[in-house]
């Protein structure tokens, strides 16, 4: 983050949660779950629900899984050595979900329209991070801690970004035959994670150089427009490290606010060799 920023966060102890508009990448965070489904898709899904249930196996945690697959495997079962017969016959058919993947789209975006999400790194020699949300060098990376002593820290549910080819942004075929196994909030839980933890994999951006992990929480009813600054812990905050290129003036102003609250923050200044690989002199 830039100095600024930092002196906010240690000032107010406070960190930004965002709507997924506020991010670089207009296609982060899908805004419907599955905006392709046509003829051709739906008996993909279809036919691999078919191929999950026959390799599905035998003694796998049945409470995981909904009634009607289940059924379906039971019913593949029987079949015994005619097996690929009767898979045969189920794959003839084919049911039209178009008018409840639209419903879920519309759920969705309702859904979406709530979002507030925190973006971290868990590399902090990354140039990548650094150039991007640093000012080059010129700003900071703070680090929070997940504390045992603190269980109910967000920092403790963090989960990391996928970066998938733009083709596969939206869910899959196997995505969806998969989460149609399950029972319904296992199935919605595997929706969720899909569509807000997978980012593409854009040779122009190259985010997937990121390694970014994501806390997923909803606005307060109170909060309106698309920010929210939420408390942290100061306990959470365990160090600060500057850029090589930061101004001595913000670094100074920065460490005189590590005291109090913030006292057992360290701090670190980066140092680059001559292969531009960084390392971390502590000042504090």
């Amino acid at each position: 983050m830039t100095a600024s920023t930092a002196e906010k966060v240690l000032k107010n102890k406070t960190l930004r949660w965002s709507h997924p508009s506020e991010f670089d990448d207009t296609l982060d965070v899908a805004q419907v779950c599955d905006g392709k489904m046509d003829n051709e898709k739906q008996k993909r899904i279809q036919d691999s629900v078919i191929d999950l249930a026959t390799n599905f196996p035998a003694n796998y945690n049945k409470n995981n899984t909904n009634e009607i697959f289940n059924c379906l495997c039971y019913c593949i079962s029987l079949s015994g050595n005619d097996k690929a017969s009767a898979i045969a016959e189920l794959k003839k058919g084919m049911i039209d979900i178009s008018k409840s993947i639209a419903a879920l789209n519309e759920c969705w975006k309702e859904i979406r329209n709530d979002f507030r999400i925190i973006c971290l790194g868990i590399e902090n020699d990354n140039h990548r991070l650094w150039n991007d949300y640093a000012e080059k060098h010129k700003g900071v990376v703070i680090e929070l801690a997940c504390r045992d002593d603190h269980p109910e820290s967000p920092w403790h549910i963090a989960q990391p970004v996928e970066y998938m080819n733009e083709k596969d942004l939206f869910i899959t075929a196997e995505d969806w035959a998969e989460m149609l196994s399950l029972n319904i909030n296992d199935g919605i839980k595997g929706i969720f994670e899909k569509c807000t933890l997978r980012k593409a994999k854009d040779n122009e951006h190259k985010w997937s150089e990121q390694n970014e992990w994501r806390v997923i929480d909803m606005r307060m009813p109170h909060e309106t427009g698309t920010v929210s600054d939420s408390d942290v812990d100061p306990n959470d905050i365990s160090a600060v490290y500057f850029g090589h290129k930061i101004d001595s003036e913000d670094q100074d102003r920065l460490l005189d606010l590590l005291k109090g609250e913030l006292s057992h923050v360290f701090a670190f200044r980066c140092e680059l060799d001559n292969s531009q690989n960084m390392s971390f002199r502590k000042i504090k």
